[in-house]
């Protein structure tokens, strides 16, 4: 083995580490919400924060409806009342059970609970509809003998089908809202 063995191993370990280090700046993934100029679009400060309190969603007549409509409320709001909305969200939500998993004697033992959000982003100025389009979640959940367990269990997938589908529609409507120059 001859000394430059050794030399010859640091020389690629460091050559390795120079193009990586040159590789890095390349990358152009940034958050969701980034601009140029500001990492996130709902932040203080952001390009959509002059939003806050300005986005409207229509009323529920579910409480399917209720539980997206108050996620989705709460995350382009973020605790704003609304007021002299500029954009209302015309939202409508479907969901139910699809049994996936049928026991020996035809009881439901894995089911899914699927929800679907409809919406049009529609501007209130001139009543235009900036955007039309749909998000769906689907939350697995078990069933068991016990009565009030798979009712719980229903309950809390839909809950949790609500607030998947509200993030959905949270990161489209924010798009839309880019796209349309906001």
């Amino acid at each position: 083995m001859s000394s430059s063995d050794p030399l010859r191993s640091r020389a690629l370990v460091a050559v390795g580490l120079a193009l990586v280090v040159l590789a890095l700046p390349a990358c152009t993934l940034r958050p969701l919400y980034a601009s140029a100029g500001n990492s996130d679009m709902l932040a203080p400060g952001g390009a959509l924060a002059a939003l806050r309190g300005r986005i409207a969603v229509s009323e529920a007549n579910s409480r399917t409806d209720q539980i997206v409509r108050n996620a989705l409320l709460s995350r382009l709001n973020q605790g704003t009342r609304v007021a002299q909305p500029l954009y209302e969200v015309r939202l409508t939500v479907t969901g139910g059970e699809v049994g996936i998993t049928i026991e020996a004697g035809g009881a439901l033992s894995s089911s899914l609970y699927r929800m679907t959000g409809r919406y049009q982003l529609v501007r209130m100025s001139d009543n235009q509809v900036v955007e039309t389009a749909s998000r769906t979640a689907t939350v697995p959940f078990d069933r068991t003998a016990q009565l009030y367990q798979s009712q719980r269990a229903l309950i809390d997938a839909r809950q949790q089908a609500g607030e998947d589908v509200a993030a959905q529609l949270e990161i489209a409507l924010v798009r839309a809202l880019e796209k349309a120059g906001v």
